[in-house]
């Protein structure tokens, strides 16, 4: 019974799939930021929305928690990575809000309704040209 009254613990509902940490360096103005990545996916790593950085552009450490994915570059590739990052969730939102509702299989397919009627129109014409054959 105390398996069905226990409350969601909040923090759970903001789990990344990951522990590791992105470190990015802005080399020309000397500033860092800290992120936690959200997902890794086909070598690139993602931070929600923020960036989108190809592991083999990182130096990868251990730390306590997880991995420390460091990115040193210059501000003009950072603002592509963040322009990337910002595609890929416009595309992903895109692809969500184009929902079309499916064809309901009670729907009459005219293509198929013309080739049963077909279908019937020479099963008619062979019976006929049997019936007379014959004689």
């Amino acid at each position: 019974m105390a398996i069905l009254n226990r409350r969601r613990n909040p923090e759970d509902e903001y789990a990344f799939e990951t522990n590791d940490l992105l470190i990015v360096f802005d080399d020309e103005k000397k500033t860092s930021d800290i992120q936690r990545i959200t997902a890794i996916e086909e070598n690139t790593l993602y931070v929600s929305g923020k960036y989108a950085i190809p592991i083999l552009d990182c130096e990868i450490t251990t730390g306590a928690e997880g991995r420390n994915f460091f990115y040193r570059a210059p501000s003009q590739s950072i603002k592509e990575t963040q322009r990337l990052a910002q595609l890929e969730k416009s595309m992903v939102l895109n692809q969500i809000t184009a929902y079309k509702e499916p064809v309901s299989p009670a729907s009459f397919d005219w293509t198929k309704g013309l080739l049963f009627g077909l279908l019937f129109l020479a099963f008619i014409i062979l019976g006929i040209s049997g019936c007379t054959g014959g004689k």
